[in-house]
C-alpha cells in the first residue's frame, strides 16, 4: 500500500541541501557578468541525513511501536563509504522540483551494525507551499517519495521485529517518504544550509506508483482566515483509515512547533459532495471518525491511524473524507476536504530530462476514493501552445489498473535561449476539461504551478571537428566555471583547459558515470548526452600523465568580483580575503 501500510517505521532528524545558488538566474547567462550569488553560491550540490533517529511506526495496523521497541533510536544514515548524494534542479527556468541523486539508506544499530540498506531512487520533490505562515522561504515545506531499490538486511535485522516483518512483506522495495521543512538561509551560522526532516519508510507493492501514495487526496484549506493546512492524504489499509498529515499541518516557527490552530484537528465523512471546505456543518452532520491531536506531541511524522467500524468504511466508499474543527455549540468548520468525487490523477515520474529527436514515457495514475479508476479519459494540454516542441496526445484513457502512458516526442528547440541549452516545457493534464476546451483543475487539487509533466528537451548538438574539439569545450565548460565556483574553490577552475588536463582521470571519472551515480559530475546534470560525448572525447584524447596534485583557484579578477557580488550575503572582504588566501595556498 505505501510506506503509510504497516509495518512501517518514522524518523525524525535533519538534512543537509549545500545546494549552489549562482546558477540560479537565467539572465546571468551568457552576459558574461557576475552572477547573482544567491543564499549559497559555493554550495557543493550536497544532500544528507543529519542525526535521524527511528521515532515510531506500527508493527501491525493499529499497533504503534513502543518505546522499549528496539526499532527505537536505530540511526537513520546516508552510507559512509560512497560519494555523498546530490541535490539538482532540472534548469535555472525550472526550480520547483529539485532531485535526489545517488542517495544510499541505511538503519543502523546501536553499535553501527547495517540492519537494512537500499538505493533510493531518484525523485522530485512535490507538494512545495508555506509552512510557517509568513516566514519566506525559510517557512516553505516539501516532500520526496521515492522507493528504496536493491534492498539489503542485515544478520541483525531478525532481532527487530518491524524490520523482519518489512523483510517478509516486501524483501527487495520499500516505499520511503520524507518532508523537509525549515531550511536555514542564513550564512555563517551552525545550521546553515539545514533544515528540518521527518520520514517513514514501509510496504511497497507492485503497480504502485514510485513518487507519490494513490490514496485519498485531501486538498489545502484554512484552519482560520490567515493560517493554511496543506494537502494530506489517506489511505484505507483494512479496517483503518491511516491519514498523512506530515507536510500539511501548519507551524509556528521553524523548529517544528505545531501552530496552535492545529492542535486538534477532527477527520469526518462529508454527508455529500455538494459540501465545500469553508462550510459550517450543524452538529450530527456528517460522520465522525475521530480527532487528530498534534499538541501538546506529534504523532511521529504526522501519520495518524485511526479505526474504522464497517459504517463508516461503507460511507468512506461513497463520500469525502474532510478534515474539521469544532466550533461553538457542537458544529464543526470543514477546514480541507477530499478533492472533487474523489477523482485523484497525479503523474508518476513526472521530470524529465530530453534529447532532441527523443521522447518521454510518462505513467498517469487515476484514483477514484482510493480505488483505480479504470476507463478514466484524461485531458493534457501543453503550456507552450501550438509552439511546443514537446508533442503528445491530447487525451489518454486509463487501462484497468487505473493507469495510463503518456509518450512525449521531443523536436529540436533550436537553442532559443542562447546560452542555456533547449527549452523548459510543461504539459498539464486533469480528468476534466471546460467548456472552452482548457484543462478544468477546479477541485482537482492540482497545482498549474507544479502538478505538471515537465522536461528540459535539449538543442541537438553537432560533433566538432577535431580541429574545432578545444574550442568548443572551453565554450560548453565555460557556464560551470562561471556559475559553480565551489569547483574552483576546492579543485580546478573549468574555465582554464590547461588547468584541467592534469585532473584527466577525475573528470573521466566523473563524466563517464551514470547519470544516477553519486560520482556523476554533479553540475553537469543539466549536459545533453551529446555534449557530455564531446567533453569525453576531448579528455580521453589527452595525455594520460601527470596527475593533478593540487587544486587552481580562480585569478584575483574573478576572486574580487565573487566578493563584490556576494556582498548582500556575507561580508565580501571576508569572501576575498579567503579566496586570497586559497591563491597564496597555490602559488
Amino acid at each position: 500500500m505505501s510506506h503509510l501500510d504497516s509495518p512501517r517505521i518514522t524518523f525524525a532528524g535533519r538534512f543537509l541541501s549545500d545546494v549552489p545558488t549562482m546558477n540560479n538566474e537565467p539572465s546571468s547567462f551568457g552576459t558574461g557578468g557576475a552572477p547573482d550569488p544567491g543564499w549559497n553560491p559555493y554550495g557543493c550540490g550536497t544532500f544528507d541525513l543529519l542525526g535521524c533517529v527511528v521515532d515510531g511506526g506500527e508493527s501491525a495496523p493499529g499497533t504503534p511501536l513502543t518505546k522499549d521497541d528496539p526499532a527505537f533510536g536505530l540511526v537513520v544514515a546516508a552510507t559512509r563509504d560512497r560519494a555523498a548524494a546530490k541535490l539538482a534542479d532540472l534548469d535555472p527556468e525550472w526550480q520547483f522540483s529539485t532531485e535526489i541523486w545517488g542517495l544510499t539508506v541505511r538503519l543502523t544499530g546501536h553499535d553501527g551494525e547495517t540492519l537494512l540498506s537500499g538505493r533510493y531512487r531518484p525523485a522530485a520533490f512535490r507538494d512545495l507551499w508555506p509552512r510557517v505562515p509568513g516566514d519566506g522561504f525559510g517557512g516553505l515545506g516539501a516532500s520526496w517519495i521515492s522507493v528504496l531499490e536493491d534492498v539489503e538486511y542485515g544478520p541483525g535485522a531478525g532481532s527487530v521485529p518491524v524490520l523482519a516483518a518489512l523483510r517478509e512483506a516486501s524483501p527487495q522495495r520499500l516505499s520511503i517518504g520524507l518532508n523537509v521543512y525549515g531550511i536555514d538561509a542564513r550564512r555563517g551560522g551552525v545550521t546553515f544550509a539545514t533544515g528540518r526532516l521527518t520520514g517513514c519508510v514501509g510496504l511497497w507493492r507492485a503497480g504502485e506508483p514510485m513518487s507519490f501514495v494513490a490514496g485519498r487526496r485531501l486538498d489545502a484549506g484554512l484552519l482560520t482566515e490567515d493560517i493554511p493546512i496543506g494537502k494530506a492524504v489517506a489511505v484505507v489499509t483494512g479496517d483503518r483509515l491511516v491519514l498523512d498529515l506530515g507536510n500539511a499541518y501548519p507551524l509556528a516557527d521553524v523548529t517544528g512547533t505545531v501552530h496552535p490552530e492545529a492542535a486538534a484537528i477532527g477527520v469526518a465523512v462529508l454527508p455529500g459532495e455538494d459540501v465545500r471546505a469553508g462550510d459550517v456543518l450543524a452538529p450530527g452532520a456528517g460522520l465522525d471518525l475521530g480527532t487528530v491531536s498534534l499538541l501538546p506531541e506529534l504523532p511521529p511524522a504526522g501519520v495518524v491511524s485511526l479505526p474504522l467500524t464497517r459504517d463508516a468504511a461503507e460511507a468512506l466508499a461513497r463520500l469525502p473524507l474532510a478534515l474539521v474543527t469544532a466550533r461553538p455549540g457542537g458544529s464543526r468548520l470543514v477546514v480541507s476536504r477530499e478533492i472533487a468525487d474523489g477523482l485523484d490523477v497525479r503523474a508518476d515520474d513526472f521530470v524529465h530530462r530530453v534529447e532532441a529527436g527523443a521522447r518521454a514515457t510518462v505513467t498517469l495514475h487515476a484514483r477514484r476514493r482510493g480505488a483505480p479508476a479504470a476507463g478514466l479519459t484524461i485531458h493534457l494540454a501543453s503550456a507552450q501552445g501550438p509552439g511546443s516542441v514537446l508533442t503528445g496526445p491530447a487525451t489518454v484513457e486509463t487501462g484497468p489498473g487505473g493507469t495510463a502512458t503518456v509518450t512525449l516526442d521531443a523536436a529540436d528547440p533550436g537553442n532559443p535561449r542562447g546560452a542555456l541549452d533547449g527549452v523548459v516545457e510543461q504539459v498539464g493534464y486533469s480528468p476534466r476539461i471546460a467548456e472552452d476546451g482548457t484543462l478544468d483543475l477546479d477541485g482537482s487539487g492540482l497545482d498549474p504551478s507544479f502538478d505538471v509533466i515537465v522536461a528540459h528537451v535539449r538543442d541537438a548538438h553537432v560533433p566538432p571537428a577535431d580541429e574545432d574539439l578545444e574550442r568548443e569545450v572551453r565554450r560548453l565548460l565555460a557556464p560551470y566555471a562561471l556559475h559553480y565556483p565551489i569547483m574552483g574553490e576546492h579543485l580546478v577552475n573549468l574555465g582554464d583547459l590547461e588547468a584541467l588536463k592534469p585532473w584527466r582521470a577525475a573528470m573521466l571519472l566523473a563524466l563517464s558515470r551514470d547519470i544516477t551515480d553519486p560520482n556523476h559530475m554533479p553540475v553537469t546534470r543539466d549536459l545533453s548526452e551529446p555534449k557530455r560525448a564531446t567533453l569525453l572525447r576531448w579528455l580521453r584524447g589527452l595525455p594520460t600523465g601527470p596527475r593533478a596534485m593540487a587544486r587552481t583557484v580562480p585569478g584575483r579578477a574573478e576572486r574580487e568580483s565573487v566578493a563584490k557580488t556576494t556582498a548582500a550575503h556575507e561580508s565580501a572582504e571576508r569572501i576575498k580575503r579567503r579566496l586570497d588566501r586559497a591563491a597564496e595556498g597555490s602559488e
